[in-house]
């Protein structure tokens, strides 16, 4: 599975989980927005298209989406599995997030592996054995 993590979390953080994944039999790769698109400030909608166009993507994500908004409605229905970190990681330092998310990292790999369906899942801070998601619609 291809991970992509969006500019609102770090590119570096986005390599060093590329690098820790190396040393899982699960084969993912991770990739930074910026690497992705070629550099900074590509609207999410362009890219959220081009990541449609191939198979085997996920979605990390801060976006704070609110109800009803377009962009929300575009990331559930194209067809990709989305997880996005809850209002609690806004609040976190760098070095934290970077702990929170690799501890997190066994669950995401066991969850994008389980199901083909594309899911969108929130994830809160709190780190648990078993993560609860939604069904998106396919593409």
């Amino acid at each position: 599975m291809n991970f992509f993590i969006d500019e609102n979390l770090s590119p570096s953080l986005a390599e060093a989980l590329n690098h820790l994944a190396d040393l899982c039999k699960e084969e993912h790769t991770v990739v930074p927005a910026r690497r992705f698109n070629g550099g900074p400030g590509t609207p999410d909608l362009e890219w959220l298209e081009r990541l449609q166009q191939e198979d085997g993507w996920a979605i990390i994500s801060k976006d704070r989406f609110k109800k009803g908004d377009p962009e929300r409605r575009a990331f559930e229905q194209a067809g990709i599995t989305i997880f996005n970190l809850g209002k609690e990681w806004n609040r976190r330092k760098s070095w934290e997030t970077a702990l929170q998310l690799i501890r997190w990292w066994p669950c995401i790999s066991r969850e994008v592996l389980k199901t083909s369906d594309p899911m969108l899942y929130e994830l809160p801070w709190g780190v648990k054995e078993t993560l609860k998601g939604r069904r998106l619609s396919k593409k």
